[in-house]
């Protein structure tokens, strides 16, 4: 069996996986900087976004409940204006 050593964590894989089983890093090479470029946060992904809406209200299966807006959200829809407080980084920061 031909193996091939994680370029995150060195441990010895075969050459048939996509992801290390030690670490869970990307065995197939480093992402692009285009691809680390079209990375936007989504309401899903934030901090303040919670499946579980307060006594009283409704989500959708495609939904979060935002606990900075107090209302429901799509989860795939844009961050927005709350990177920073949500993310705790700029959206400028990312994009230099």
């Amino acid at each position: 069996m031909q193996m091939m050593n994680c370029p995150h964590c060195g441990t010895a894989n075969s050459v048939k996986r996509d992801y290390c089983y030690q670490c869970s890093g990307d065995l197939r090479g480093q992402p692009s900087k285009a691809a680390e470029l079209d990375y936007m946060p989504k309401c899903g992904d934030c901090r303040h976004a919670g499946i579980f809406p307060p006594a009283g209200q409704r989500i959708g299966p495609e939904q979060v409940w935002c606990g900075q807006k107090d209302i429901a959200m799509a989860s795939t829809q844009m961050a927005g204006d709350c990177y920073e407080e949500a993310f705790g980084w700029k959206r400028e920061d990312i994009l230099d």
